[in-house]
């Protein structure tokens, strides 16, 4: 453990920021990968008060919905109700518990939904038609979702939070590790999917496509842009990635999987564990400063699968939280990697011609959530990164535009604590969800 005194520590890490912020204030918002550097030794975190009273975060992140299909029939938050389908405005129907396939949402498909900021291309989509009915137009209702909506009316909603990358899971997965997608704009090519994965454990043949300065390529998912792992290391914070292992279909989204120098550092072994370490981890008092938590596939929310089994899976870890000591002093940010297809009326913001992507929930969860808080500001998962970095005074290695707006806006840091809300499980319909790839 390091020793230093807190106050001489605060100065050096101050000192970094400075340094990091003149060189980074200006960086564009996709940069290129940074050159190789090696994984910083862990130590223990210090955990002091004058970090303020979270000491805890919990990424969350569930599958392929956006804001309008979750949150559109919301009280008080920028939903809608209707949809456009080519020149038509329809009233959008409701989304089954499961659906027969996952709507396609790749790079091609996103761009073409999102029609120059018409947003009325989401029918056109691979697969938005199931059974001779527009599924990707579509919502669903609160008595389908209870506890999400619970959440988001209890805690703050974000209702202008935006996927960072036009497209599917791999580049916004990155992205919430790395505040980056290393020019990333789609998942890796099917070629490259076995065993299981998106990154450095691809096979040979793996390629995703990337966009970079005016120029489109080809480049292997195996990248060594930095993360907010190396700042936890060099500040000493602790941290896990809770995820599928390798040769469980849900590995492909282990976005340290697709960072070179962590997937081969020794704490490939001891800070990337197994999603159902989770809860023992919470129950044993061993939650790290910073976890990712990934669901399995069955109960990540992601078509066709059971959007009730998946709402239960996130209950019950929420559950272990807020049934335990750590509920005084943990953050979560529950949110959804992209869109999948579902239609949603708000124009990304286009910052480049692959940012923002369509928008996403995101709900902060928390003691010192405002409570019963739509935030209308603009976000992506940057601002997630940005977050983190703040209230661990993390140093500057990731490389991002540091001008977003970070969720903290969403927490009042000295109000008076809100209570726990366990929630109970919702009883699911009958049924399973059909065939069809993860997009």
């Amino acid at each position: 453990m390091n020793h230093r005194p807190l106050r001489l520590r605060a100065l050096i890490v101050s000192a970094a920021l400075i340094a990091a912020g003149a060189g980074l204030l200006g960086a564009q918002a996709e940069a290129r990968p940074a050159a190789d550097m090696p994984a910083v030794p862990q130590v223990a975190a210090p955990h002091t008060a004058e970090l303020g009273p979270i000491k805890h975060i919990v990424v969350i992140v569930k599958e392929n919905h956006s804001f309008d299909n979750l949150f559109g029939q919301l009280s008080g938050a920028a939903g809608s109700r209707r949809a456009k389908v080519g020149n038509k405005t329809i009233t959008m129907g409701v989304t089954p518990d499961s659906l027969d396939r996952d709507i396609q949402h790749t790079g091609s498909n996103s761009t073409n939904a999102v029609n120059h900021g018409k947003m009325d291309g989401f029918s056109k989509e691979g697969h938005a038609k199931q059974h001779g009915k527009d599924m990707a137009d579509t919502q669903y209702t609160s008595a389908q979702i209870p506890n999400y909506y619970s959440y988001a009316t209890t805690y703050s909603i974000a209702d202008h939070f935006f996927s960072t990358v036009l497209s599917g899971s791999f580049p916004n997965h990155l992205v919430l590790v790395a505040g980056q997608s290393a020019n990333t704009i789609d998942n890796v090519d099917k070629k490259g999917t076995k065993p299981n994965a998106w990154g450095c454990d691809s096979n040979k043949k793996a390629l995703v496509h990337t966009y970079s300065r005016g120029k489109y390529g080809w480049t292997r998912p195996c990248f060594n842009i930095q993360a907010v792992t190396d700042e936890g290391n060099q500040a000493g914070v602790s941290w896990k990635y809770y995820s599928a292992p390798l040769g469980n279909g849900a590995y492909i989204w282990n976005g340290l999987d697709a960072i070179k120098h962590v997937r081969y550092s020794s704490q490939w072994a001891t800070n990337v564990v197994n999603t159902n370490q989770f809860i023992t981890d919470v129950k044993n008092g061993s939650l790290p400063a910073i976890s990712w938590l990934i669901p399995f596939i069955p109960v990540s929310d992601h078509p066709p699968y059971s959007e009730c089994a998946g709402q239960n899976w996130t209950v019950q870890e929420i559950n272990a939280i807020m049934e335990s000591p750590y509920w005084a002093s943990t953050a979560i940010v529950l949110t959804w990697d992209d869109y999948g297809g579902f239609y949603d009326h708000v124009p990304p913001p286009r910052q480049t011609p692959f940012q923002l992507g369509v928008r996403v929930p995101a709900i902060v969860i928390s003691p010192y959530s405002k409570p019963h808080y739509v935030s209308h500001t603009q976000y992506d998962f940057r601002s997630v990164v940005k977050f983190i970095e703040q209230t661990f005074a993390l140093p500057q290695r990731t490389t991002y535009d540091r001008k977003v707006n970070s969720i903290g806006d969403m927490l009042n840091l000295t109000q008076t604590a809100l209570p726990a809300t366990p929630l109970g499980a919702t009883v699911c319909p009958k049924g399973k969800g059909g065939k069809g790839g993860l997009y």
